[in-house]
């Protein structure tokens, strides 16, 4: 149904362009509708609330990033995904900064944690710590970007994410989390 594609990306340009000026627990849903001209019943044919709409923005775009080109590079996804983050800068300043129940780092830690399970899973040897290691390196990624978003003068995309890429390879190559707890 492309109507309803056409749709959904405007309530989500609408937002996005709302955020643009306002936090987000300052804008309704029914200025959404307002902002691209359609009318509460059509947002919530498609949504349940402007967390919902928020959700479907980010894996709708960010989704895009992954791409069928290079499914094994956590890195260069890595890169595409903060040089995304860097592109929509005052939006996902304002989307990490959400509280509470329907948090969107909650959404972007468990999608982040995922990629990098699948993307670690022959890196980290050390099984009985593969999740712990997968939620570290996910909050620490997670807090790392929100740093770097924040930034008044940020480094570029490319030395961010090389500066990670050193870390995680340093951390993944030095013994098992056994060796260390028995320290």
């Amino acid at each position: 149904m492309p109507e309803a594609g056409i749709t959904k990306r405007a309530l989500g340009a609408s937002l996005k362009n709302l955020m643009n000026t306002k936090p987000f627990h300052k804008i309704s849903v029914g200025e959404i509708c307002a902002q691209c001209g359609m009318n509460r019943k059509s947002f919530y044919y498609h949504f349940q609330d402007k967390y919902d709409l928020l959700n479907w923005v980010f894996y709708s775009e960010f989704m895009q990033l992954l791409g069928p080109d290079e499914p094994d590079d956590l890195w260069r996804y890595l890169y595409r995904m903060c040089d995304y983050f860097s592109q929509n800068k005052t939006f996902y300043v304002k989307a990490f900064a959400i509280e509470g129940q329907n948090a969107f780092t909650d959404t972007f830690n468990e999608t982040l944690e995922s990629i990098m399970s699948a993307y670690l899973q022959q890196d980290i040897k050390d099984e009985a710590f593969r999740d712990f290691y997968c939620h570290f390196y996910g909050d620490a990624f997670r807090c790392a970007v929100v740093r770097w978003l924040k930034d008044p003068a940020p480094l570029d995309t490319e030395s961010f994410v090389a500066l990670f890429r050193r870390i995680v390879n340093g951390m993944v190559t030095h013994g098992t989390a056994t060796e260390y707890i028995n320290l």
